[in-house]
């Protein structure tokens, strides 16, 4: 499998807050870039296409609490390659937490030259806009 990684940003808020947003794909339509098109979400699947890659299908697999969410692709949506993504959360600070997106996806070499640049910019716009959405009532 081959890892993709967000850049780590400290979040000036609680773990709890953070993990409770995540935890809930409706919530992640106010994260999303311009590139990300079709968006439909429940609480624990979702899908959509992302402009120049493909239509993405995932489920939220596993939740623990305050320290990370593992999503997978949801098998109801046929793609090309077999995925997870994982939340990781540290509590630095009783309100301040690290938080890094990880992508792990089985793809051939050739396919991975075209995606992994698209793929971790938009892991690094996720983070970015979490943080400010994290930040902005505080």
């Amino acid at each position: 499998m081959t890892k993709i990684e967000s850049k780590k940003v400290d979040i000036y808020s609680p773990a709890e807050k953070i993990f409770d947003f995540l935890a809930d794909f409706t919530h992640f339509s106010l994260l999303l870039p311009d590139k990300v098109e079709n968006w439909k979400a429940t609480k624990d699947k979702c899908s959509f296409t992302l402009t120049g890659l493909s239509d993405f299908g995932m489920q939220i697999s596993q939740r623990n609490p305050y320290s990370s969410i593992q999503i997978i692709n949801d098998e109801e949506i046929k793609m090309p390659v077999k995925f997870e993504f994982v939340w990781l959360f540290t509590n630095e600070e009783l309100s301040k937490t690290r938080v890094q997106a990880v992508f792990n996806l089985d793809i051939n070499p050739m396919m991975l030259m075209m995606v992994k640049k698209p793929l971790s910019n938009f892991m690094d716009v996720l983070v970015d806009k979490l943080k400010e959405k994290m930040e902005e009532n505080q």
